[in-house]
């Protein structure tokens, strides 16, 4: 079995779920079956024979270990005991994630999680594997349900719409006159008479008529870009609004050169459809309803001939419909992945040339190129092919036309005129069947896109505004048996408890990967716990108003984040509408001030991207500047000086501590000594706390934190920095 499975067999009702191993103890290939019951956890050989036997009142964690092209699932018990389940090869890494996550529940809690959701790979009705993981299924789309969707956008638009529906339709109607004033004016002079009168008016008439469908065209344009640009717009807008609205955790499997190809790429696709496909499809399926008409009223036998080509358009268009829009799918997933590399290497771009890596860089994205090249020249291939088929077909039926209409024509069955009008409205018909693949095209690429709006627009959101308590915050903190796991069967924190007063501060201390940034993640509640609880003010925040909440809280991080603009505006981006009285003062507290205006344009000084024209020292005092102007009753510092020089991390220090006065603070820092100041100090490791207390009573302790500040030590003196 490749997943945890819920057994169905009588005889097993108590086995909750059942996994199967392929590696030994000596890490050979070989077979072990591991159940988990509502009583314990068993292990079974290839023979059914029974090697171990784990009561779950025993079992105090359960966690998975990595190994080179494996791992092993590992149970911790309540006298302290590691005991190694079995061990798996990487393939089932992930089934066996989720079973040490259900196991570690199921001890804890008393109740069995079930079969935790996965990442599709495959599609669920047809099989086929998926162009990206939990992505849209080309095959399986349903595109009317698809169009529909869009069509809601319309429901602002009504009149627009019905303008131009009636507009298209009109239009329709005055395109079939030209070709009937041609045939009465050819007639008439094959009947010998050579009224010149008749001619003239109607030539005029003719010249009226196109007049007017110039007119049409350039209102229903007109009407059909604001209606396409529009709808486009909203799109765009409610698309940005939802990624915005995600958890943090999406953006953490997702590359953002993907996520704004559906901002822009996919939304233009829509655009482009609905401003060009969508009039082309009214317009000419209403020409082709109306000229079908107009043939067979004119002659039933010459239509019915010359329009038997039809069928096999129809047909050929249904055979290439699927392909083609599966093939300019897989364009639109390959156009991402070009986006997407290319967003990544230039953010980058120092690091790219910091290491003289512009070549491999390059040849990364000319494979990348090439696979669209491959996708755009499959699916233009087929849409080619398809198109020279019809054409072939458009061309039957004219020659078709020729043979029987010239045959009417010498017998006298039909007049020259009847014959005209024919071959003209031919053209109305088959003209836009060869083009109604062409709008396929355009329809496949504009679903396509439109299913990966949706696909955003459809997950679920974080709380809005308005969907728990407004409170003032005061400042406690507590975390009351704190589990948290980005793999959810790999907690990074486990078991975590403490309280924090308001106004405290919290010093953050362990090796890196111990929890620290992890713990602040969660206090900022960008991320929730998987168990336990965390309060605020002795309130569960997960039932606190989360954009009032998050309102309350500062953070100041390492590598501080600046907005393109300008100064003023980045200290500000906390307080809209702060004047420049308060932004001064918030700069002054900051150790900003001066060196802001010694800049030639003092606050208004444009920072470039991501400050690219500011100093690291530059940058972290208007991050603190910001934090100050905010105001904020929790405060997060995360290594907030380890990336400056000693004379600026002394005016960082300054101005920090103006900062956290009256704040609870939670602080990490590279440099331990920093900490000094800090009412206490909390010690993690591998995401457990193991020490508690003052700068001093740890350092008394001679512990883990003890150990920390020594091995420190040593490296500033062996740097040749020393410890100050």
């Amino acid at each position: 079995m490749s997943q945890i499975e819920a057994q169905a067999e009588p005889d097993s009702a108590s086995v909750l779920a059942c996994l199967e191993a392929d590696l030994t103890e000596e890490g050979r290939y070989g077979h072990r079956k591991v159940e988990l019951t509502e009583q314990d956890v068993r292990v079974f050989d290839s023979a059914g024979t029974v090697l171990l036997t784990l009561p779950l009142t025993d079992i105090a964690d359960a966690r998975n270990e990595p190994l080179v092209s494996g791992g092993r699932l590992i149970v911790d018990t309540k006298s302290g005991e590691e005991i190694t389940v079995c061990s798996y090869s990487l393939r089932h890494s992930t089934e066996f994630s989720d079973m040490a996550r259900a196991i570690e529940h199921l001890a804890k809690e008393g109740e069995f999680l079930g079969q935790p959701p996965r990442a599709k790979i495959r599609c669920e009705k047809c099989n086929e594997l998926l162009p990206e993981k939990d992505g849209v299924c080309p095959r399986c789309l349903n595109r009317g349900r698809t169009m529909l969707r869009i069509g809601k956008f319309l429901k602002p638009y009504k009149k627009q719409a019905i303008l131009l529906a009636l507009g298209s339709s009109f239009a329709t109607l005055i395109n079939m006159i030209p070709p009937a004033i041609q045939g009465r004016i050819l007639d008439n002079f094959n009947l010998g008479d050579k009224n010149t009168q008749f001619l003239f008016t109607m030539v005029g008439a003719w010249a009226f008529t196109l007049a007017i469908a110039a007119v049409m065209q350039i209102v229903n344009g007109r009407m059909n870009t604001y209606l396409g640009s529009h709808i486009a717009s909203d799109l765009r807008k409610e698309t940005y609004a939802a990624i915005e609205r995600l958890h943090l955790a999406y953006f953490d499997r997702k590359p953002v050169g993907a996520i704004a190809s559906r901002v822009t790429q996919d939304t233009d696709r829509v655009w482009f459809f609905l401003v060009d496909g969508v009039p082309f499809f009214l317009v000419h399926g209403l020409m082709l309803i109306a000229v079908t008409v107009i043939l067979f009223k004119i002659n039933w036998l010459l239509a019915l001939a010359i329009l038997t080509p039809i069928p096999l358009v129809a047909l050929i268009s249904m055979w290439a419909w699927k392909p083609i829009s599966n093939l300019f799918f897989r364009v639109s997933q390959k156009m991402a992945r070009v986006h997407m590399h290319l967003n990544e290497s230039l953010m980058g771009i120092r690091v790219v040339k910091a290491f003289a890596k512009e070549d491999d860089e390059y040849n990364k994205f000319q494979i990348r190129s090439e696979e669209l090249r491959q996708a755009h020249t499959r699916a233009d291939r087929t849409w080619y092919t398809a198109y020279g088929m019809m054409t072939f077909c458009v061309a039957m039926g004219t020659a078709v036309h020729w043979t029987v209409g010239g045959w009417m024509l010498y017998t006298g069955k039909l007049t020259f005129g009847n014959f005209y009008i024919i071959h003209a409205y031919l053209g109305m018909v088959y003209g836009p069947l060869q083009w109604f693949a062409q709008v396929n095209n355009w329809f496949s690429r504009a679903m396509a896109g439109a299913e990966r709006i949706f696909e955003i627009l459809d997950m679920t959101p974080e709380p809005q505004a308005g969907s728990g308590k407004v409170i003032e915050v005061k400042g406690d903190v507590s975390f009351d048996g704190v589990r948290f796991g980005y793999d959810k069967s790999n907690p990074v924190i486990n078991g975590v408890s403490f309280d924090v007063k308001a106004g405290e501060m919290i010093g953050l201390v362990g090796h890196s990967g111990a929890g620290k940034s992890t713990t602040i993640n969660l206090v900022s509640r960008f991320y929730e716990p998987d168990l336990g609880r965390i309060l605020i003010d002795g309130i569960d925040y997960r039932d606190l108003d989360l954009h009032s909440y998050r309102q309350q809280i500062g953070i100041v991080l390492q590598d501080p984040f600046l907005f393109h603009g300008t100064i003023a505006e980045n200290i500000s981006y906390g307080k809209p509408g702060a004047t420049m009285e308060e932004i001064m003062v918030a700069a002054k507290a900051a150790n900003a001030h001066n060196f802001i205006v010694a800049k030639v344009d003092g606050y208004d000084t444009v920072v470039g991207e991501r400050g690219a024209r500011l100093s690291g020292g530059e940058k972290q005092r208007i991050s603190i500047a910001r934090a100050i102007l905010h105001n904020p009753r929790i405060l997060i510092l995360d290594e907030a000086t380890s990336s400056v020089d000693v004379e600026t991390e002394k005016e960082i220090q300054e101005a920090i501590q103006r900062l956290v006065s009256g704040r609870t603070t939670f602080a990490i820092a590279h440099r331990l000594s920093t900490l000094r100041k800090a009412d206490r100090l909390i010690v993690m490791e591998r995401g457990k706390i193991v020490e508690q207390g003052t700068h001093e009573e740890l350092m008394n302790q001679k512990g883990v934190f003890h150990d920390l500040v020594q091995t420190q030590s040593a490296v500033n003196e062996i740097i040749g920095i020393g410890s100050k």
